[in-house]
């Protein structure tokens, strides 16, 4: 089996909810933190600012954000990326892959999340 490398942005307000968007894109339309595939030569910081932007028009620094873990999941390893907002909105940019986008509780995911999704809200601090 062959491994891809995608990077999922925990993107955190101070109350501490993360954004979460229903994935139209895949089968069951479950929650995802934002994200997506590494370009080439790109590294896990440049990806998660570019993917955070195209799918959700939140812009912040590539010195702003930080990996805070990774994990294995059906043939992909998935670095977590935290981003600490304020004061910002998703827009609705890709509209083919995400159908929604919303701020929860992470205790609260619901049982249809991803589980790299889960897996990295469960490891952020």
């Amino acid at each position: 089996m062959a491994t891809g490398i995608g990077v999922g942005v925990v993107v955190r307000r101070p109350d501490g909810r993360v954004l979460v968007g229903r994935r139209l894109a895949e089968e069951g339309a479950p929650l995802a933190l934002p994200g997506g595939k590494l370009d080439p030569g790109e590294t896990v910081e440049r990806a998660a600012v570019r993917e955070l932007s195209e799918e959700t028009g939140i812009t912040v620094a590539e010195d702003a954000v930080r990996v805070f873990a990774a994990v294995l999941v059906d043939g992909w390893v998935v670095p977590g990326v935290l981003a600490e907002v304020d004061g910002v909105e998703p827009e609705l940019r890709e509209p083919a892959k995400f159908g929604d986008f919303a701020w929860i509780a992470p205790a609260q995911l619901p049982d249809d999340a991803f589980l790299a999704t889960r897996l990295l809200l469960e490891a952020v601090s």
